[in-house]
C-alpha cells in the first residue's frame, strides 16, 4: 500500500501540452521613460531648492533609484532575472544573472494586462539541485536583494510566449 501511495506522488499529471519559457530582454520603453522621468525630477528639485538641500535631495532619489531598478528583469545586477520557465506540471522557475534557478509561486495580487504583467511572487526556493550554491555566510543578506515582484512589459521577450505565459497565469493557474 506504501509502495502505491507513493508511486502516485510521484506520478504528476502534465497540465500544460509544452514548456512556457521567456528569455528576458531590457525594456527600451521602461528605460527611455525611465530617464526622461529621472532627469525631470532632477531638474526640478535643482530648480526649486537650495544648493544644498538639491544635492542631498538628488543623492537620496539617486539611491532610490538603484534600489528599484535592481527589481527589474535582463539588468546586469546578480539577482536579476533572466529568463522565466513553467514546466509542463505548472511549477515556475526563474534563473538569475549567476545562473542559478529558483522555484516559486504567483500570489493572487499579481497583475495580468494586455499592457503588462506585475508577478507578485512567493519567497524564491533554491531547486534541488543549487541548494549547494545558496548556503553561504551572506545567505540573509541576498534574502533582502532577491526579486520580490517582476514587470514584464512586451517588448521584453517574445509574443507568442509572453501570450502563453499571459493565457496560464490567467487561467491555468485556476486547475
Amino acid at each position: 500500500m506504501l509502495v502505491w501511495a507513493a508511486r502516485m506522488i510521484a506520478m504528476k499529471k502534465a497540465i500544460l501540452s509544452s514548456e512556457i519559457g521567456l528569455r528576458l530582454r531590457p525594456s527600451k520603453f521602461l528605460w527611455g521613460w525611465g530617464w526622461l522621468f529621472s532627469m525631470l525630477v532632477v531638474f526640478s528639485l535643482v530648480y526649486s531648492l537650495p544648493l544644498r538641500w538639491a544635492a542631498l535631495a538628488v543623492l537620496v532619489y539617486m539611491l532610490v533609484c538603484v534600489w528599484q531598478w535592481r527589481q527589474l528583469p535582463a539588468t546586469r545586477w546578480p539577482w536579476s532575472v533572466q529568463s522565466l520557465r513553467v514546466d509542463v506540471f505548472g511549477q515556475m522557475a526563474l534563473t538569475d544573472k549567476r545562473g542559478q534557478t529558483w522555484s516559486f509561486a504567483v500570489l493572487p495580487d499579481s497583475v495580468v494586462h494586455p499592457a503588462c504583467i506585475v508577478l507578485h511572487l512567493t519567497a524564491l526556493v533554491p531547486q534541488e539541485n543549487e541548494r549547494v550554491l545558496v548556503k553561504t555566510p551572506s545567505a540573509p543578506m541576498t534574502r533582502l536583494l532577491r526579486p520580490k515582484r517582476l514587470l514584464i512589459l512586451p517588448d521584453q521577450a517574445d509574443t507568442q510566449a509572453l501570450q502563453a505565459l499571459r493565457v496560464w497565469l490567467k487561467w491555468g493557474l485556476r486547475e
